[in-house]
C-alpha cells in the first residue's frame, strides 16, 4: 500500500514536469514568433491628419503704418493680380507732400532746360567773339586796325569765355539740386505707398476684417490671402512611421473618418526632423511627448478643396 502511495506521487511530479517543460517551449515559440511579426511588418499606407491649404501657405496681410481704412478695393472671395490695390489709408498729407516734390522737380527741369540753353547761346557768342577778336588783333599786329577796337574785341572775347565758366557751373548746381529733389520725391513716394495695402502675388482674397474707418496698425493682421499655387494638403506623420514616407509616394486624401478619396496626388515634402505637432495643437487628449513629421501632399490639377478643410491624408508606402 505503502509502495502504491510512492507510485503515485512521482506519477504525479513527472507530469507536472513535463506541463512546465511544455508551457517554456510554447512561450519561447510565440515570443519568436512576435519578434518576427514586428520586425518584418511595414504597413503599406500611412495616414495622417492634415489640412488644405496652397503650397505657398495663407498669408496674413499687414499694413506698415497706422491709419484710418479710406477705401476697400476687393471683397473675400475675389481674385487678385499682384500689385493692384486691397486697402487704402488716408493718406492726405502724404499724398499732397508727394505733389509738392514733383512739382519742384518739374520747374528744376525747366530750369536746367534754361541754363543748358543759355550755355549754348553764349558758346556761339564766344565763338563768334573769337573769330572777331582774332582778326582784329591780326590787324592790330599789322598797324591797321586801332588798338581801342582791338581792347574791346579781347574784352568782349574774354567776358564771353567768364560767362560760358559761369553757366557751367549754374547747370551743374541745378543738376545736383534736380537730383536731391528726386531724392526727396523718393522718400515722399516712400512715404504715400505705405499708406496703401497691394496684393503680394496673383492669388484669392480670403478674408477682410476691417471696415471703412476702421483704425488700422501694422502689430494686427486685416485679412488673410492665398497665393497662387497648386492645392496642397499640409499633414503631419507620426514618429512612429516617419521614416517610411518619401517623396514622390501616390497619396490620396478624404474626410476624417471616411474611406472615399477626394483628391490624389504625391508626396512633394518630407520635412527634414521630427518636430512637435502643430497643425492640430488644440485637440484634446493629444500626446505632447509624441513628434511628427510634417509631409505636404501637392494634388492634383484641377482638385476643387476649400481652404482650411481638415483631411486624413493616406500615403501610399508599397513599392
Amino acid at each position: 500500500m505503502r509502495f502504491l502511495k510512492y507510485v503515485y506521487l512521482i506519477f504525479i511530479l513527472v507530469i507536472i514536469a513535463a506541463c512546465i517543460g511544455l508551457m517554456n517551449s510554447c512561450g519561447e515559440e510565440q515570443v519568436t514568433l512576435d519578434s518576427s511579426i514586428e520586425e518584418d511588418f511595414i504597413p503599406d499606407h500611412i495616414v495622417g491628419i492634415g489640412r488644405i491649404e496652397p503650397e505657398l501657405r495663407i498669408l496674413e496681410l499687414n499694413t506698415e503704418v497706422s491709419g484710418i481704412v479710406a477705401e476697400i478695393y476687393f471683397k473675400p472671395g475675389d481674385f487678385i493680380s499682384e500689385g493692384q490695390t486691397i486697402i487704402e489709408l488716408s493718406n492726405a498729407i502724404e499724398k499732397a507732400r508727394l505733389e509738392q516734390e514733383i512739382a519742384k522737380i518739374q520747374i528744376q527741369i525747366n530750369e536746367i532746360e534754361a541754363a543748358e540753353a543759355a550755355l549754348a547761346s553764349t558758346r556761339v557768342r564766344k565763338e563768334n567773339a573769337g573769330v572777331s577778336y582774332n582778326r582784329t588783333k591780326k590787324l592790330f599786329e599789322e598797324n591797321v586796325e586801332a588798338k581801342s577796337d582791338y581792347d574791346r574785341a579781347k574784352t568782349e572775347y574774354e567776358s564771353l569765355a567768364e560767362e560760358i565758366k559761369r553757366l557751367e557751373a549754374l547747370v551743374v548746381s541745378a543738376r545736383n539740386r534736380l537730383r536731391q529733389y528726386q531724392a526727396d520725391k523718393k522718400l515722399a513716394q516712400a512715404e504715400y505707398d505705405r499708406k496703401i495695402v497691394t496684393a503680394p502675388k496673383d492669388g484669392q482674397l480670403l478674408a477682410v476684417d476691417i471696415t471703412l474707418g476702421s483704425l488700422v496698425s501694422p502689430g494686427t493682421p486685416f485679412g488673410t490671402f492665398a497665393p497662387k499655387s497648386p492645392l496642397t494638403a499640409r499633414c503631419e506623420i507620426d514618429e512612429l512611421f516617419a521614416d517610411q514616407v518619401e517623396v514622390g509616394q501616390e497619396a490620396y486624401v478624404r474626410f476624417q473618418g471616411k474611406s472615399e478619396p477626394l483628391a490624389m496626388g504625391k508626396v512633394s515634402f518630407a520635412g527634414p526632423y521630427l518636430r512637435k505637432k502643430s497643425i492640430f495643437s488644440d485637440e484634446v487628449g493629444e500626446l505632447e511627448d509624441r513628434r511628427v513629421r510634417e509631409v505636404w501632399i501637392r494634388l492634383e490639377e484641377g482638385t476643387e478643396l476649400l481652404f482650411g478643410t481638415r483631411i486624413e491624408c493616406v500615403i501610399q508606402t508599397e513599392k
